[in-house]
């Protein structure tokens, strides 16, 4: 006998109610994972990591680009750290499945010669941070279709990946990769459609200035990432750099999809005011002096929240505005035109 309607209903509603209960599931066990695996991280402790006296944070790779610059502007990060006279480039975009990706054309005008890299760092294993889905797919980076890193290149991965040119080292904890930069190990959080994810963040302790905080997408806890620094470190975090996902009222603006899939919480509680409010706190009790927010996951209404916070001590990230920090200069300068 033909099914109706009804019965077609009926099955659609029965089928979506156990496919949401099984992520339900899903979501509590890695929630409770999650939970389990942080008490472990504060117990390794870094000492005598050395210092540098400045560190320079050039966006290659951001969705808002400097105005007039003709740079191209994509949903993901890049981030050319360089400090002490190493040269790190901070994850790889979106666009690296493509002949000519963000990464590569926006180097290319500025001036960045991604031949000549010490280090790459991959905060976490997601598309917009290592190259594209077909990356993460195959747990690789990439900063192009063509084959543009050097080989042996080191490349710090905060989960087990792979790469046919460099030489890949996964994370067993906190590390030293050059003198006064430091890999924070990596920390866990459960995203309700995306899964189990763990991220890194890269700190750089600047003579006469504190820590230098850089972070990817900052999905792990608030609390947790500036915690674990300074259980690691013991060194006052003085700024705070790149992503910490807040699509704050996503409506109207091209964030929705960061709104929806980097969501923590189940699908039912968007990431809202209170949660900005909350990070906001965490990061005022340590008396920054500068905080720079990644444009590719956060909304106008987070930039203006951050402001009003911050004042002058607040930046909105753009691909080809560098940010400088000194020992000697103070206060940090803001934001130059790549040369």
């Amino acid at each position: 006998m033909p099914w109706n309607q009804g019965q077609l209903a009926r099955g659609a509603a029965a089928g979506s109610a156990a496919l949401l209960a099984g992520l339900a599931a899903r979501y509590a066990a890695g929630v409770a994972r999650a939970d389990r695996s942080w008490p472990a991280q504060v117990e390794a402790r870094l000492r005598d990591v050395g210092e540098v006296d400045d560190v320079s944070i050039l966006p290659l790779v951001e969705r808002l680009s400097r105005h007039g610059s003709g740079l191209a502007g994509e949903p993901g990060v890049s981030y050319l750290v360089r400090a002490g006279g190493t040269r790190v480039l901070f994850d790889s975009g979106l666009s690296g499945g493509r002949v000519s990706s963000a990464l590569v054309r926006n180097a290319e005008m500025l001036g960045v010669d991604l031949g000549s890299l010490d280090a790459v760092v991959i905060s976490h294993l997601h598309p917009d941070h290592v190259g594209g889905i077909g990356a993460a797919r195959r747990h690789t980076f990439s900063f192009s279709r063509e084959p543009l890193e050097p080989r042996g290149l080191p490349a710090h991965v905060p989960a087990p990946m792979q790469h046919q040119r460099a030489d890949v080292i996964p994370a067993t904890g906190p590390r030293v990769i050059a003198p006064g930069m430091v890999l924070l190990p990596p920390l866990p959080r459960m995203l309700f459609w995306p899964g189990y994810v763990t991220e890194q963040a890269l700190a750089v302790n600047v003579r006469g200035f504190g820590l230098v905080l850089i972070s990817g997408c900052g999905h792990p806890p608030i609390e947790r990432m500036l915690g674990i620094t300074e259980q690691v470190l013991d060194v006052p975090i003085r700024a705070v750099v790149g992503g910490l996902h807040l699509p704050v009222h996503p409506a109207r603006t091209p964030l929705v999809p960061q709104a929806v899939l980097g969501n923590p919480y189940p699908p039912w509680r968007p990431i809202g005011e209170r949660d900005v409010g909350h990070v906001l706190d965490e990061i005022a009790a340590r008396g920054p002096q500068l905080i720079a927010l990644s444009s590719h996951d956060s909304t106008p209404w987070t930039y203006d929240a951050f402001g009003r916070r911050f004042g002058d001590r607040y930046r909105t990230l753009r691909a080809g505005e560098a940010l400088t920090i000194s020992a000697t200069a103070g206060a940090p300068a803001p934001p130059q035109a790549a040369k």
